[in-house]
């Protein structure tokens, strides 16, 4: 994202920087039967038992990836999530629990795309793994083996993640089949978010400070909040997400209600004067949803210790208990 100033750090409300595999290795070393783990990579949190037994890095990192969703990396048959990782001097293999599951050169190997934009690199605390050469081979039905996989040391960085709080938000819910409205739903939407607007000008004024209503049309486009293509046809029902932010709860919800008469009765000119009514999901309709949180770092820090922003502490549950 650029470079990281001390405003977006001040904004923060909490900065946590995600562990590689080495404070969870130091535990093991130290004799810890139990590791709590703060924030941390996933790959590292799996691979972390490999490396501190001497396996090898490359095959050890990109075990950990695969592992790290357990059997979301097998073709399941059956509900079972498990699998099995053998680690060896040239590779590993992956095998599925469940005796009637299996783990395919495509499911493995699938599973380097998941949160992980490169299907080849994947950036890891100190190095980055490399797959491009790596080989998928079926052993048996519910095994698969994967070699050539390869650790490239770097710079040792940490990714920082952190977040600010912000406004809060009041939401409601309908529910429409009303044939007027779904036959010409963009001028629903731009109708009823003008007229939403104008209600809490009027009724609320500057007490409302800085606001927002916006409406999603799930059913339509509320996924991608796109135009839907010139021709598409009308949906059987839509859902209308009523969504109203502003710089406190009370208020939010305040503007919630102000907007409740026209959310659930606005008519179109299609209904010739009537005034109609929507299905509303709940009573009462309006949902706080609380303050939002929004990620303000994409950023990675250097250390020279991969230790060094990490704290350890021990617990001897044998005391805790006698006391």
């Amino acid at each position: 994202m650029g470079p990281l100033d001390d405003a977006t750090i001040d904004e923060c409300d909490h900065i946590v920087a995600a562990m590689g595999p080495e404070p969870f290795m130091a535990a093991l070393e130290a004799g810890a039967d139990i590791i709590l783990g703060g924030r941390t990579t996933d790959t590292a949190a799996i691979c972390c038992y490999a490396l501190w037994k001497g396996a090898p890095l490359g095959p050890s990192w990109h075990a950990g990836k695969i592992g790290e969703c357990g059997g979301q990396a097998s073709i399941k048959e059956v509900d079972g999530r498990g699998i099995l990782i053998r680690i060896d001097k040239d590779g590993f293999e992956v095998e599925a629990l469940n005796d009637v599951n299996k783990c395919t050169p495509h499911s493995v190997s699938a599973h380097m795309l998941y949160e992980n934009s490169d299907p080849f690199n994947l950036t890891e605390p100190g190095g980055i793994l490399d797959t491009t050469d790596s080989r998928y081979e079926q052993i048996d039905p519910r095994i698969t083996r994967v070699t050539g996989s390869v650790w490239k040391e770097m710079p040792y960085t940490m990714k920082l993640e952190g977040a600010s709080a912000g406004q809060y938000q009041t939401v409601m819910l309908v529910g429409i089949q009303d044939p007027v409205v779904l036959n010409d739903l963009e001028t629903f939407e731009a109708n009823m978010t003008k007229h939403l607007y104008n209600r809490v000008r009027m009724t609320i004024g500057e007490a409302a400070g800085d606001f927002h209503i916006s409406l999603r049309l799930y059913g339509w486009n509320a996924v991608s909040g796109e135009k839907v293509p010139e021709g598409t046809p009308a949906p059987r029902e839509v859902g209308v997400l009523f969504v109203a932010t502003a710089d406190t709860q009370e208020m939010a919800n305040q503007i919630a209600k102000a907007c409740n008469p026209i959310f659930f009765h606005m008519y179109m000119p299609g209904h010739h004067g009537e005034m109609p009514s929507y299905g509303f999901a709940f009573s009462p309709a309006d949902i706080p949803r609380g303050q939002l949180y929004e990620f303000r770092l994409n950023h990675v820090v250097e250390c020279d210790d991969p230790s060094e922003l990490v704290r350890t502490e021990w617990v001897d549950l044998s005391v805790e208990e006698a006391a």
